[in-house]
């Protein structure tokens, strides 16, 4: 077992400064890990309910409230804005703030189409303004470490990657998770994880089908996606119809990596070689969890290190480090969260729902 130890970014002179959109948990989320990014704090909350921004400015030590998010895009003390609202106001909010030439950190997923994730990209274009969509698991050091182990070839040329996220709701206390008009189902609010990380090592897929299942209310409540990359495959899944072991597997010519679950808030990463890449606790042929591999997952093998990435705090950070790093550095969007990925994640989603759901 092996520690890995992450650093905190350098404090500026100036404190960068944040206006967060929405009080919700994610929103308070952002709050508290911003202190564990020197140099950040958040300068201003923006709600249409008076109650909640004194409620989150109270909970918070944010100094003032908007009330309306065009002046909090007029607030020229603020540096950069953080949506942290429903899925269906993410793509409009996003467009209003490149408008106003104030960049912009959008809460995932970056718009509920990829017509709409493309709009945002041709105006991120045209005023060269930065804007992100906060897919934090891209930036937590896990991550990083996977990516640094791949270039490495820590496991030979990859082939094919599988990741499932699931998490039992109930439909009907669940509130927007079902809403159609707020943006609801499984795919965008779990199936953007695993969709994005496979996306993000293998590449825009070349071909990709896959299959949904539908909830009461018209959404999705379970789907599974079918990629196909140069040289790789991806069999990945989500849904609210249960809990699911939420592991995130990259196979490769000469082993495996397994990021451990929850791999969205990726903490440590297991390394499979030699012998051990075949043995049934890496859902190869079937789902990850069963009493095989909880009894292999205990016992010490050869061939298989397990790697630590410990962090203080949600994880959120990480995400708002980049974001600040790249906004100071004039860039209009990142090169670990690249617009053309958003825009793929999203043209898969609305393709397999576009299909006629299956069947019980």
């Amino acid at each position: 077992m092996q520690d890995q130890q992450t650093s905190q970014p350098s404090a500026s002179a100036r404190p960068f400064t944040w206006g967060v959109v929405g009080t919700g948990a994610i929103a308070r989320q952002f709050a508290d890990d911003l202190d564990h990014v020197a140099g950040a704090r958040i300068g201003a909350v923006c709600s249409r309910s008076e109650a909640a921004a004194n409620g989150f400015m109270a909970a918070t030590g944010t100094p003032k409230a908007h009330a309306g998010l065009a002046a909090l895009l007029a607030d020229g003390s603020i540096d950069a804005v953080y949506l942290a609202t429903p899925n269906s106001f993410h793509a409009e909010q996003a467009l209003e703030a490149l408008r106003a030439k104030k960049p912009v950190l959008v809460e995932k997923p970056l718009a509920t189409s990829s017509g709409d994730a493309a709009r945002i990209a041709d105006l991120a274009g045209i005023t060269r303004c930065f804007v992100m969509e906060a897919m934090w698991t891209r930036f937590l050091p896990a991550m990083q470490a996977l990516r640094d182990m791949l270039s490495a070839g820590a496991i030979g040329e990859v082939t094919h990657v599988e990741g499932g996220l699931s998490y039992r709701k109930d439909e009907a206390g669940a509130g927007r998770f079902f809403d159609p008009a707020l943006g609801g189902g499984s795919a965008l609010d779990l199936g953007v994880y695993p969709l994005s990380l496979a996306i993000h090592l293998l590449g825009v897929p070349e071909k990709f089908s896959g299959r949904w299942w539908r909830a009461k209310s018209g959404v999705d409540m379970r789907c599974s996606f079918d990629l196909s990359f140069a040289g790789a495959t991806a069999a990945l899944s989500c849904g609210f119809d249960r809990d699911g072991e939420n592991i995130f597997t990259v196979f490769g010519s000469k082993g495996a990596i397994r990021v451990e679950a929850p791999f969205l808030k990726a903490q440590a990463l297991t390394v499979f070689e030699g012998r051990t890449a075949g043995l049934p606790l890496l859902g190869a042929k079937g789902p990850a969890g069963g009493p095989a591999a909880k009894i292999l997952s205990r016992l010490p093998l050869p061939g298989r290190r397990t790697f630590r990435y410990r962090f203080p705090g949600g994880g959120l950070q990480f995400e708002a480090e980049a974001a600040m790093r790249s906004v100071l550095n004039g860039e209009a969007q990142s090169s670990v969260m690249p617009l053309r990925e958003n825009i793929a994640v999203l043209e898969v989603i609305e393709t397999v729902l576009g299909q006629p759901p299956e069947r019980e």
